[in-house]
């Protein structure tokens, strides 16, 4: 890995860090931080794969919640249908909250060093 991909992969595990660190918090949403987690996984992972690390359950959960619309388009469904889709996707949510948390938990601990890298 040379130094240019080494100081882009290091910005994508500044931005896990930083997102998982917001998703335990609460500053942002359980569906949305998970969405953003592969992502930038994804991107980091392709310059040089992790050892040792995965993120299956954000991936499960992300996989589960795909269907149910977010932010704006939700506008765009019938009230009683929404309704019906909050109800299924609270039981989701339910199942795998804590999980995720506690996933977002090791990505902060696992990457606590990331703080210390100049970028």
């Amino acid at each position: 890995m040379n130094k240019f991909d080494e100081l882009k992969r290091n910005r994508y595990i500044k931005k896990m860090h930083s997102n998982a660190i917001a998703m335990v918090t609460g500053q942002v949403a359980l569906r949305e931080g998970c969405l953003k987690m592969g992502y930038l996984y994804d991107q980091a992972h392709y310059i040089q794969p992790f050892e040792d690390f995965e993120i299956r359950i954000i991936e499960h959960f992300s996989s589960e919640t795909g269907f149910f619309p977010l932010n704006k388009r939700r506008n765009l469904y019938n009230k009683e249908y929404l309704s019906r889709l909050d109800d299924r996707l609270a039981v989701i949510e339910e199942k795998y909250t804590d999980l995720v948390i506690q996933k977002c938990r090791d990505i902060i601990e696992q990457f606590q060093y990331i703080k210390e890298v100049i970028l």
